[in-house]
């Protein structure tokens, strides 16, 4: 795993988070998966926004994964700088569970 890209920025009301990931270890087989096992962070509190997108590159044979995190900015005098930890820490979150989740799919399939 690689991670491509991560960016925050402030629109507005909210601040939004993007994180990209590469994956040229993962098998097409392996893809369904890895997708299943993150769908719970996903469905995890309502607050922040989050979602991810991923897709399996036929062609360059690897997994390209999009993830989007969304929270509203305090309305008080609330430092700002909490707010763009927390979206940071989802980030993050995201990749170690995506990579904790391919361990455990990777290592499965070796004691075959």
């Amino acid at each position: 795993m690689m991670i491509d890209k991560i960016e925050i920025k402030q629109h507005e009301v909210a601040l939004y988070g993007e994180l990209k990931l590469l994956d040229g270890e993962m098998s097409k087989d392996d893809f369904n998966e890895m997708l299943s096992r993150l769908v719970s962070w996903k469905l995890g509190p309502v607050m922040p926004t989050r979602h991810f997108e991923m897709v399996y590159n036929q062609e360059k044979k690897e997994t390209l994964v999009d993830v989007y995190v969304t929270v509203p900015l305090p309305e008080s005098s609330e430092s700002h700088a909490d707010s763009f930890r927390y979206v940071f820490n989802k980030l993050i979150e995201f990749g170690n569970l995506y990579e904790r989740e391919f361990e455990d799919i990777s290592g499965f399939k070796g004691k075959d």
